[in-house]
């Protein structure tokens, strides 16, 4: 119905009396939160530059965020819905809730100071990670797209409208609480994570957002997670909370975790039968088309899968050489971090059902036919392959923060080669790189790691 008149003045003028307190609003939260950051947002990892831009709506790259719409739409009269949209309350009471029920404890600022402030930091910090990505593309919301309202009920309809879609802020969030609560509490960190993991999923069934800015809002969120670990104040403050979060749960003391299951923590991979499978098929497409380009080029030096093509593409992203000459301690640093990504990968792969790789599929050759024997009975899912490129990622930025951003694209482009190369799904890719991030998370509880890390640190 059209407004008209006086009506139509008064509603303008109220529209933007609101739009100024929203705006007021940010900013009084945006002062009040910085201090609580745990490295300032120009230091954040740079989302615009790691990421690749957001899928065009007129691109075939659309039809994995177009079907996983349809997804979201079918659970909204469902619980599931009713978690989404329960969970789009944006804040430290609605945090404390989702994550203590998977901690086990009720957190609250009063009772448990040290929990409530970790995670105050770590979701504040998350959040800045996707921010510079969200203003430069400024991609318009499923809901906004498709003429519909948003199905969460404490979003802020008329101000997601004016605030870009990609990468998802509340994923940043989320997933950045997630791993760091993991890492905190690794006894129950596959609940934790799968929690994380749900949190984000959550936006896509509300509308909120495209399954593929929930994507970037996790590789964002594992990016500034990483980061985090360069702060002084990150240790102290994981150190307060695991003992505030022992008091309360201290049977927790008596167990030895290992490494997070991913079959936990992710989705079931994507099958033929699945209306999924369109996604993996156009990204597969696309990627393909890359093959006769300098692009493909790269994805042929990429799957030189060895620790010494690793390095030497990671030595070129920083600048520096990276040789058991010039810096052994991180080298050993690197191979133990390769050698549990890839064990830990290896473990999820053998976990689920056989996935034919998209080559033996479509009966079509690769970009590397020696290899296509080898790879013809071994599984797609997870891509080793984009675990390890992100994870050894994610590691380097502890040594070379000022680095971090051409460190992060070039673990990101080792997964994308192995789309272009035909032997992945992007399904599998991105299995890997956010595994890698929960791997990531039990590391720093492990001995091993951190005294090769120290070690490494001292190099640079």
């Amino acid at each position: 119905m059209k407004v008209k008149g006086k009506r139509n003045h008064i509603i303008g003028m109220l529209g933007r009396k609101m739009a100024f307190l929203v705006l007021v609003a940010g900013l009084v939260f945006s002062a009040t939160a910085q201090s609580k950051h745990y490295f300032y947002q120009y230091e954040s990892p740079d989302a615009v530059v790691y990421l690749p831009a957001p899928p065009d709506t007129s691109s075939l790259l659309f039809a994995h965020d177009f079907n996983r719409w349809i997804w979201g739409k079918s659970l909204r009269n469902t619980p599931r819905g009713e978690q989404a949209s329960w969970e789009s309350l944006y804040g430290m009471e609605r945090f404390a809730s989702v994550f203590g029920e998977a901690l086990g404890i009720k957190i609250n600022k009063e009772k448990t100071p040290a929990l409530w402030k970790f995670i105050q930091r770590a979701a504040v910090t998350g959040d800045s990670s996707v921010k510079s990505a969200k203003v430069h593309y400024m991609r318009v919301r499923p809901f906004a797209r498709m003429g519909e309202h948003v199905f969460g009920q404490f979003d802020d309809e008329e101000g997601l409208r004016h605030n870009g879609s990609y990468p998802s802020g509340h994923t940043s969030t989320g997933w950045a609480i997630a791993l760091a609560l993991a890492e905190m509490a690794p006894e129950l960190q596959d609940t934790i994570l799968r929690r994380g993991f749900e949190y984000g999923q959550s936006r896509v069934i509300v509308g909120a957002h495209w399954q593929s800015d929930v994507d970037a809002g996790r590789l964002a969120s594992s990016a500034a997670f990483a980061r985090m670990h360069t702060s002084p104040d990150y240790a102290g403050d994981l150190a307060a909370a695991r003992a505030e979060f022992l008091k309360l749960r201290p049977e927790m003391t008596k167990q030895t975790p290992g490494y997070p299951n991913g079959n936990r923590i992710l989705d079931e991979p994507v099958t033929t039968e699945s209306h999924f499978f369109y996604g993996d098929v156009a990204a597969y497409w696309v990627a393909k088309a890359e093959r006769g380009t300098e692009r493909g080029r790269q994805a042929i030096s990429d799957n030189e899968y060895n620790a010494e093509t690793m390095y030497k593409a990671f030595a070129v992203a920083v600048e520096e050489p990276l040789s058991d000459h010039t810096n052994p301690n991180t080298v050993a640093l690197l191979t133990w971090t390769s050698q549990t990504l890839f064990k830990q990968s290896l473990l999820l792969k053998e976990q689920n059902s056989f996935r034919q790789r998209p080559y033996v599929l479509f009966g079509e050759s690769t970009l590397i036919p020696d290899e296509e024997p080898t790879y013809a009975d071994n599984s797609s899912y997870p891509s080793i392959t984009a675990a390890t490129g992100w994870g050894i990622a994610l590691v380097m930025i502890e040594l070379m923060p000022e680095r971090q951003n051409e460190l992060l694209k070039c673990g990101y482009e080792i997964g994308y080669s192995r789309i272009v190369a035909g032997y992945h799904y992007a399904s599998d890719v991105q299995a890997g790189r956010v595994l890698a991030a929960c791997i990531l998370a039990r590391m720093h509880s492990d001995p091993e790691f951190i005294q090769l890390l120290e070690k490494a640190k001292k190099e640079w």
